[in-house]
């Protein structure tokens, strides 16, 4: 899910959390500052299969962004590059089977063909950006709770979480936006397809930070 950068001016700012508008061909959703308290990244230590890289700590973002309504369709991504090499076909389907590198090939040619205003541009969400949109204000395990069993969202509900009921598994990907959206208007956050990050695959700060970037080099690039 694509997001323009830090904004030089106001002019392109949203007003609230959740504002909706359109860059190329795209709706995409404002994700607004989070003020000096910032927002939990992380999971508690009592959390459910609480993995040891998930600790819990306050990170604050100094500025807001705008983060694509869905994931990418296969529609979207076949109108710009001319191919589409998902396995699940379809073009309202996210576009999937593809490499970071292959998400940035997108993103510069977005950049080219569809330009926004001076001081802004396409480009991945760091992972704070991309945990502070999908939870919405929230601090439960998911955006909707703490229960997730293949009905909430597109996902393996044979091994459900949070509840002992099984729910529905597809074994497929599913159109974006087929489930309900997060308190911010964003879909499919969490199931149907894993979401690249601009980040390397790192360790979280020990204590709180501000604008948080990953390292400059690595092995790994972060999914969601």
């Amino acid at each position: 899910a694509p997001a323009p950068a830090f904004p030089a001016s106001r002019g392109m700012e949203g007003s609230r959390a959740g504002e909706m508008r359109e860059f190329g061909g795209i709706e995409v959703v404002w994700c607004p500052p989070t003020g000096p308290e910032g927002f939990l990244m992380g999971s508690p230590d009592d959390e459910t299969n609480l993995e040891d890289k998930e600790t819990q700590h306050r990170v604050s973002l100094t500025k807001g962004f705008w983060l694509a309504k869905t994931e990418t369709t296969q529609g979207q991504w076949q109108d710009l590059m001319g191919s589409n090499p998902s396995y699940f076909k379809g073009g309202n389907l996210p576009v999937e089977t593809v490499s970071w590198e292959d998400v940035e090939g997108w993103l510069e040619k977005m950049n080219s063909q569809n330009a926004l205003p001076s001081g802004w541009k396409w480009f991945l969400p760091t992972e704070a950006q991309w945990e502070y949109a999908c939870r919405a204000g929230t601090e439960t395990a998911f955006s909707f709770g703490s229960m997730l069993n293949g009905k909430e969202e597109n996902c393996c509900g044979h091994s459900p979480y949070g509840t002992s009921a099984k729910g529905p598994y597809l074994v497929k990907t599913k159109d974006v936006g087929g489930y309900a959206a997060n308190a911010w208007g964003l879909y499919d956050m969490h199931g149907n397809v894993r979401e690249w990050c601009a980040d390397y695959y790192g360790d979280y700060p020990s204590g709180s930070a501000t604008d948080p970037k990953s390292a400059t080099t690595g092995s790994r690039r972060v999914l969601r």
